[in-house]
């Protein structure tokens, strides 16, 4: 072994740290899949346009924090808009009762964000 193949083991080994940051980093970085409903609202309030649409998350590898979503919507006439995310409303659960009358118990929230973990409750 000369010089020269010292000198070429030691250039490749500088690129080890490098490549065990690209590791860790896909196997540290959440994957979050969104699982959206078949339909979704769009319409005009007093507040301005609304999009809602109801959604699932997923977290793969690690937790995940969302603390925002954008949607951008375009017409056909090239007119576009992007819509953040403004509220959250959960449904606890639905009771029906004999006569077939409904009642839900949910709670509207203003988002700050939401914490997807990688285990489900069951």
């Amino acid at each position: 072994m000369n010089a020269a193949d010292i000198a070429a083991y030691i250039g490749a080994a500088a690129w080890l740290p490098q490549i065990g940051v690209w590791i860790h980093g896909y196997f540290v970085t959440p994957r979050v899949t969104v699982l959206p409903g078949a339909e979704a609202e769009v319409g005009f309030t007093s507040y301005g346009p609304i999009f809602n649409v109801r959604m699932a998350f997923s977290a793969d590898r690690k937790d995940a924090i969302i603390d925002g979503l954008e949607v951008m919507l375009k017409h056909a006439d090239g007119d576009t808009r992007t819509l953040r995310w403004a509220g959250l409303s959960e449904t606890f659960s639905e009771i029906r009762d004999d006569a077939g009358n409904r009642q839900v118990v949910s709670r509207d929230e203003s988002p700050v964000a939401l914490k997807i973990g990688t285990n489900s409750a069951s």
